[in-house]
């Protein structure tokens, strides 16, 4: 009986022992899965034109002092509203103008979007499966990608998701009380922050999804405990005062905020964004990858299930059914929509996650996470054999060489994502399911970021490497500098300038310069112009490269190249 005691004794010191160690690994999982998170940013250079672009505006508000109208090549650019113009300005007044500071805001608020994930599922469901979901989010490829580029679309589904997490915080609290009325604050300040990230959407989307929710549950409570109230005078005090100060500076700009960039993109083609109706099926299909089956099967119990109770004896918020119709609600918008483009839909991610990280945690088993492990194994090793079908399949030149440095980062990528299948299938022998989703996981997410690693290779299709380092030398502050028949939007941002854009409109087509100061119309004006500057530069497009000599321009020029010609004077 002593030396029962005695191990007794000891067994608590153990197992605070093994707490201490488990939390270590744990701690040091999460550094490893945030330095991971962070490690492509600044070996990627831009892409060509949406990262060139969202990069260069804050870069131009910094530098003209304007932090009301966001402009583009010094020319109004109101198709957006300024939330991430701010924010990264901000980070380059604090960490300098540079490629991986401009990505910052969207990658920082990917990752938190796993935190709230995270949070959310544990809140619901328990730990368990608040890390399912976090790690089916991580590796779900469309989040990821869109996560780690400069666009507006990652910070959108942040903050729309956002706003549904604290609701469905506040629902669950009693009503009318403290808890209840934090949460639905913090959800209409997610909301306001979304419009000011990208506009109506923001508020569209939510409020349909409540609708198609209160008509499919015949439930409209949710709708009186929304806090209106106390809700809207807090979306007004963060959005109006950027939209009357912007409208005061640019009297056009209602009309073609409101009407231009939001009915008519959603009800026209005028953006020629069209795709067919199926776009964003596929698009969310192959988004989800390699979770796809889990997904599904969580969307079809969830839809079978109908009403559920989560107390015992009351009736309450169906939470899984929320997050479906929220995620096919955004699928049919965005599908009704007469412009598509793929980040669109990456807002109807996290709720897909939730539901399946909570029908691993109650559903899952072994048997059913084989087939994820069977379309990872798939797709990693059709990485590992990108190299030949690239030589078979692509016509020797520029574009198979470019392809081929993707495919040696694909092979990487392929032999790491490997390594993570292999572990889950020995978690997955000895009944260690948890090892096995973290291994896929974290395999797949190590295997996205080596591949985004190989799009520096397509910088010689899409533009012209060094050309900045170029052209840097023959400018200064007062040289004239023009970009003929064409705008690249990583340009300016290289050379932290802007320039005269000549016979071309692009990106710039819809905005506001009534005195055309950063305008030519015509090839024939830039060479009468060209011949009284004593000092100039300028980028030609190869396509009007003849039309210019026709004009009798005989330029000098430092390079000329397949996509872009260099001429400067003297």
């Amino acid at each position: 009986m002593t030396g029962v005691s005695k191990l007794s004794a000891l067994q608590p010191a153990r197992s605070g022992s093994d707490l201490a160690v488990r939390g270590a690994l744990v701690g040091m999982l999460v550094f490893l899965g945030i330095a991971l998170w962070f490690a492509n940013m600044s070996y990627r250079t831009l892409a060509e034109p949406d990262e060139g672009r969202y990069a260069e505006i804050p870069r131009e508000m910094l530098a003209s002092g304007d932090w009301i109208t966001p402009h583009l090549n010094a020319i109004p650019y109101l198709e957006k509203p300024p939330l991430q113009y701010w924010a990264t300005a901000v980070a380059y007044s604090v960490l300098g103008v540079a490629p991986w500071v401009s990505r910052l805001w969207a990658t920082t608020l990917g990752l938190l979007g796993i935190v709230v994930t995270f949070m959310t599922g544990r809140a619901l469901w328990g730990t368990r499966a608040g890390v399912f979901a976090a790690l089916i989010l991580a590796s779900c490829p469309l989040y990821f990608v869109i996560a780690h580029i400069d666009t507006l679309d990652i910070a959108l589904a942040f903050f729309m998701n956002a706003a549904l997490m604290c609701s469905l915080m506040a629902w669950r609290a009693d009503p009318a009380s403290r808890t209840e009325r934090r949460w639905m604050w913090l959800c209409w300040l997610a909301m306001a922050s979304g419009f000011l990230q990208k506009g109506l959407v923001a508020i569209v989307l939510p409020a349909v999804a409540l609708f198609a929710y209160a008509l499919l549950y015949r439930d409209f409570r949710l709708w009186r405990r929304l806090r209106l109230r106390e809700g809207l005078p807090i979306f007004a005090v963060l959005t109006l005062p950027w939209l009357i100060l912007v409208s005061l500076r640019n009297p056009d700009f209602l009309q073609f905020f409101f009407i231009h960039e939001h009915l008519a993109r959603f009800a026209t083609t005028v953006h020629h964004r069209s795709e067919p109706w199926w776009f964003f099926i596929a698009i969310l299909a192959v988004g989800v990858l390699p979770w796809i089956t889990i997904v599904l099967r969580a969307a079809r119990d969830c839809w079978r299930d109908g009403r559920s109770t989560d107390r015992p004896g009351r009736s309450t918020l169906h939470t899984e059914g929320l997050l479906l119709i929220w995620a096919l609600v955004q699928l049919a918008f965005f599908s009704a929509s007469g412009s598509k483009l793929a980040p669109y839909i990456v807002p109807a991610v996290p709720p897909l996650a939730l539901l399946a990280g909570r029908w691993l945690q109650s559903r899952g088993t072994i048997r059913t996470l084989w087939p994820t492990v069977i379309i990872c194994g798939a797709l990693c090793l059709l990485l590992l054999c990108l190299d030949p079908l690239v030589a078979h399949f692509v016509a020797a030149g520029p574009k198979q060489t470019a392809y081929l440095k993707i495919a040696n980062w694909a092979r990487l990528a392929g032999a790491i994502g490997l390594a993570g299948v292999v572990t889950a299938v020995l978690a997955m022998r000895t009944h260690r399911m948890n090892v096995a989703v973290l291994a896929l996981a974290s395999g797949f997410s190590f295997a996205l970021t080596l591949l985004m690693c190989g799009g520096n290779s397509l910088d010689a299709l899409r533009t012209r490497p060094g050309l900045a380092a170029l052209i840097a030398p023959h400018l200064t502050a007062d040289t004239p500098f023009y970009c003929v028949g064409m705008y690249w939007h990583t340009l300016p941002f290289a050379l932290q300038r802007t320039c005269t854009v000549v016979q071309h409109t692009g990106e710039l087509e819809t905005q506001f310069d009534p005195q055309r100061r950063h305008w030519m119309p015509t090839v024939e004006d830039f060479a009468a112009q060209w011949r009284r500057e004593p000092s100039a530069v300028a980028v030609v497009s190869p396509a009007v490269w003849s039309q210019l000599q026709a004009t009798g321009l005989v330029p000098r020029t430092i390079l000329q190249g397949p996509n872009v010609v260099v001429m400067v004077k003297p």
